[in-house]
């Protein structure tokens, strides 16, 4: 039996080392917890630092892609002490770029989509005219539907290849060979194979007549004066040339986009690569084997060419797009004259527009669309519609505008 004294002695002893021993382990874990705090706030910070550094990637890469400024396909950007993994992918018209920002264990990966702004313009028709309608000589052919706010006047061997619509009253289709259906107030010595929808018939023939009624209601050209002046902007915003360009024999150039202050003059196998809208406030003439091509840089997306004089496209001429299905070269010219768009002796090209004058296409010359306030197809001109022509997208090119399609976070 210990004395009383020891007892008190071992019961202080006790409370002695549990206190202690409480106090170690509250000590313990309040240190745990600041240690995880303090390591979850380091890893918040390392992953915003991270986050931070990936953005400054994906704002370098494209202030240099809407700046056409140098852009490797793989760079680092030593950003303070997060470095910035940029990698771009290229596809015609379109730039990916993935960032990758890495801080301390801690990585965020970006990825942000660029495309070069574009308008959709569709071509529902072979051939497209306004109140000059169209006129087609001996074997002249429009394969695709055709819509005229004025008359079609044919002549032996004409043949429009599927429906025919003429707006408005005391309009005709006259001397054509329609070979599907055809809308037009008065008919007069045509031959209809499907159905003639007319209200006075004049020697016409016809699978089957139904009356028309009222006549069909005009429609505008689908090519706005405020979009051409807003392509005419994108090309004058990449600079403006004085004088007269031209290109004979074996010389090359790539331009675009561009303002030329003068004439365009193109011939003998001279070649044009077109890397942005082109505005010529001249005439363009383009003949004997000179080729206008668009950069495969544009993709499936279509390019123009603006005139405010005339166009000739002559003597087996080759206009074109991308070489990428969809992509398409139209030639648009603003001039009001008789001959304000001239294709002829085997030329060749996607789209002809003139959007106040006649295109005038002759000596067995073959495009895809023609729009205009008046078509004059001579004899064996061709039009053969291509269906990707109804949603086609044009574009300013690689030297146009971009805009940010897709920003995300990725794996």
């Amino acid at each position: 039996m210990l004395p009383p004294n020891s007892e008190k002695g071992f019961a202080l002893l006790f409370a002695t080392v549990l206190t202690v021993g409480i106090s170690v382990a509250i000590t313990g874990s309040v240190a745990f917890l600041a240690l995880s705090s303090q390591t979850i706030m380091r890893t918040a910070q390392n992953s915003s630092q991270a986050l931070f550094a990936a953005e400054s990637g994906l704002e370098d890469a494209a202030y240099r892609v809407k700046n056409s400024l140098p852009l490797p396909l793989s760079y680092t950007i030593p950003l303070l002490a997060t470095p910035v993994e940029v990698n771009v992918a290229s596809e015609g018209v379109v730039r990916t770029v993935s960032a990758k920002g890495i801080e301390g264990t801690a990585t965020r990966n970006l990825e942000l989509v660029l495309e070069v702004t574009s308008t959709d313009i569709q071509f529902f028709y072979g051939a497209h005219i306004g109140d000059g309608g169209l006129i087609m000589d001996n074997n002249s052919r429009v394969e695709g539907n055709v819509y005229s706010n004025g008359s079609i006047q044919g002549d032996s061997g004409a043949v429009i290849t599927e429906t025919v619509t003429v707006a408005g009253a005391n309009n005709e289709v006259a001397e054509v060979i329609v070979e599907g259906d055809a809308f037009v107030d008065q008919c007069d010595g045509s031959d209809i194979t499907n159905t003639l929808h007319v209200n006075t018939n004049q020697g016409c023939t016809f699978g089957s007549l139904e009356t028309l009624g009222t006549p069909p209601d005009s429609i505008p050209l689908p090519i706005s004066a405020a979009q051409i002046q807003q392509w005419k902007d994108e090309a004058e915003a990449g600079g403006i040339t004085s004088g007269t360009v031209e290109l004979d024999g074996d010389e090359t150039l790539t331009l675009g986009p561009r303002k030329i202050v003068g004439n365009l003059e193109m011939e003998n196998s001279a070649i044009l690569t077109l890397t942005g809208t082109l505005w010529v406030t001249g005439d363009i003439i383009v003949k004997n084997s000179a080729q206008v091509r668009m950069s495969s840089s544009y993709g499936a997306t279509s390019g123009v060419i603006i005139a405010d004089g005339t166009i000739t496209l002559d003597n087996n001429s080759v206009s074109s797009g991308s070489g990428t299905a969809g992509s398409y070269l139209m030639y648009l010219t603003t001039n009001s004259s008789s001959s304000a768009l001239n294709i002829k002796n085997n030329a060749i090209l996607d789209i002809a527009y003139a959007s106040a004058g006649t295109i005038v296409i002759e000596n067995n010359t073959v495009l895809k669309e023609a729009t205009g306030y008046q078509l004059h197809l001579k004899n064996n001109a061709t039009i053969e519609y291509e269906l990707g022509l109804t949603s086609s997208s044009f574009s300013s090119g690689l030297g146009g505008g971009w805009e940010v399609t897709s920003w995300k976070e990725i794996e």
